[in-house]
């Protein structure tokens, strides 16, 4: 098991993990060249964090045991490449929600979502507002500012249960 995915798995299943009856299906590992074109439309270098993880597993997808009796397709929970590099940034121009400004958005790359979009966390690539280069903040659809949520990425996998 590789370093990320042994992260993810840190304290699963989880007390929500079992209340729910979540399943997670992680994505093939993204490679050398899908990760140059999504830096290339995101017009950034992916901070060597988010590189590896997606090297790892592109993207986590999740259900619930209702949502499969009911046959909803799995949701995605951390972004693969396709969300992270066209999806977030298109949802950002159309959502209409309050955002921080275009420039401090473009210092952070998001790599988590929350009900559709709704809440988003992100790596700080450089300092951003009062937040530091590799921290994990949050940006709230209501608030539209960034909230602090963990010191780097792998602090935030091995913590962040669904």
């Amino acid at each position: 098991m590789g370093k990320w995915r042994e992260a993810f798995e840190y304290g699963r299943p989880s007390e929500e993990d079992r209340e729910y009856g979540c399943q997670y299906s992680f994505g093939p590992p993204a490679t050398a060249e899908q990760l140059a074109v999504a830096e290339a439309a995101l017009g950034v270098k992916l901070p060597a964090e988010v590189r590896e993880l997606l090297s790892e597993f592109n993207g986590i997808w999740y259900t619930i045991e209702v949502d499969r009796r009911m046959g909803y397709e799995p949701s995605i929970l951390y972004l693969d490449l396709n969300h992270l590099s066209m999806d977030v940034p298109e949802y950002f121009r159309t959502c209409g929600n309050p955002l921080p400004s275009e420039d401090d958005l473009r210092k952070v790359v998001f790599f988590y979502q929350s009900n559709g979009f709704a809440d988003l966390w992100g790596v700080c690539l450089e300092d951003v507002c009062e937040f530091h280069s590799h921290q994990v903040v949050k940006l709230d659809h209501e608030v539209g500012e960034l909230e602090p949520c963990a010191d780097n990425l792998y602090e935030f996998v091995r913590d962040r249960k669904k």
